[in-house]
């Protein structure tokens, strides 16, 4: 028989080696920010130190709590209905693992090719000027695409949970016992959901990884202009988001990680795109180039889109805890997202200066922890 548990241990470890070669590049970081005699780059190279601690912080929690319950299925409890009460059910803790190892073979294959046609990156194309609004648009639409992560949530997750495990459950391929277990456990749209944001934070890490210290091996150098000049030396402010959107999906309640997601993602999309087009009155204007227009727009749709995504996952029953009191889960759902708009108002305020942190780290854990606190007390 398996033993239950221990690729959720082995996803575990490969967040904690993340975790170590995040706070090596932030050592890098600190350095060069020692050696920096211009006071505005020794501003952004210390935000990009604080942004790695956190971000390193956050990996080494998320990988512990996949050491700690899978050693605690493979050591007191092996057998199947312990692996797929895990956080990553079984078999499903492997294909992160999987990914992760296509992604090996994807950087090697892509290595090799550069090398062959090495003469075509001898003259390469002129960088092209990008319009400022552009610019934004396409650094936010990895905000927006946070969309199918929701659907995830939704749709997408149920649907595929019960076509692999029905597969699975047939006598020809029932290899350990599934037909006799409790599929009921499975909160399906958080395991797809931990799934896809884990897939592309391997992605989007490893291949950040090659940006910072390999540039001639980068596999996406057709957006490198998409970086402004403070990141170029940096963890991508799009490794922070997929992090902190980690993090929310696995410790908090599933409406709650469904809040946090809008409002991160769609929220401050907003906040950013409004600010450029529309933004005309600069909440600090020596200090930042924020605009009240962008962050009240940011906190109307921070409230909009938390209060929408939270009612449509709690709505479902399989997360409904109101018993189909609709007049308390409207209420709690607004009570939730209300107390949410101060906190993305303050970080929209104060990141990154007084506080050198990244906005799309801070959004997903304080606002979650924020809002969890007083989900908490409304469903008491």
């Amino acid at each position: 028989m398996p033993a239950f548990g221990i690729n959720n241990v082995g996803l575990g470890v490969v967040f904690i080696i993340f975790a170590i070669q995040c706070l090596l590049l932030t050592r890098q970081v600190n350095e060069r920010r020692k050696s920096e005699s211009n006071e505005e780059s020794k501003a952004h190279f210390r935000e990009g130190v604080y942004n790695g601690v956190l971000t390193a912080a956050i990996m080494v929690a998320i990988g512990l709590i996949y050491i700690i319950t899978g050693l605690g299925t493979v050591l007191f409890n092996n057998n199947v209905q312990a692996g797929i009460e895990l956080l990553y059910p079984v078999p499903t803790d492997s294909f992160a693992i999987y990914f992760l190892a296509f992604l090996v073979v994807f950087i090697g294959a892509f290595v090799i090719y550069e090398y062959i046609t090495e003469a075509n990156i001898k003259n390469p194309p002129p960088e092209r000027k990008i319009h400022k609004l552009d610019l934004e648009v396409s650094r936010k639409a990895f905000h927006v695409l946070i969309i199918g992560i929701l659907a995830v949530y939704l749709v997408v997750g149920p649907l595929v949970t019960k076509s692999l495990y029905e597969y699975l459950s047939d006598p020809v391929y029932d290899l350990y016992g599934y037909a006799t277990a409790n599929l009921s456990v499975i909160d399906s749209g958080q395991l797809w959901a931990m799934f896809g944001v884990t897939a592309v934070f391997e992605f989007s890490f490893l291949t950040d990884l090659i940006r910072i210290k390999a540039p001639r091996w980068y596999p996406a150098r057709m957006i490198s202009n998409m970086y402004r000049e403070k990141e170029k030396e940096t963890l991508g402010p799009h490794i922070y988001l997929v992090a902190g959107i980690l993090f929310a999906i696995i410790i908090f309640p599933a409406p709650i990680a469904m809040a946090v997601i809008a409002v991160s993602g769609l929220g401050d999309a907003t906040a950013t795109i409004v600010g450029v087009t529309k933004g005309k009155h600069k909440i600090r204007p020596k200090l930042s180039k924020k605009s009240w227009e962008g962050s009240i727009a940011g906190m109307i749709a921070s409230f909009v889109f938390g209060f929408i995504a939270f009612i449509a996952l709690a709505f479902l029953p399989a997360y409904n805890v109101f018993s189909g009191d609709i007049s308390k889960l409207i209420l709690t759902g607004v009570v939730v997202n209300a107390v949410a708009v101060p906190v993305f108002f303050a970080i929209d305020y104060f990141t990154p200066s007084p506080l050198p942190f990244s906005d799309n780290l801070l959004n997903p854990v304080l606002i979650g922890f924020t809002m969890w606190g007083v989900y908490s007390l409304c469903v008491l």
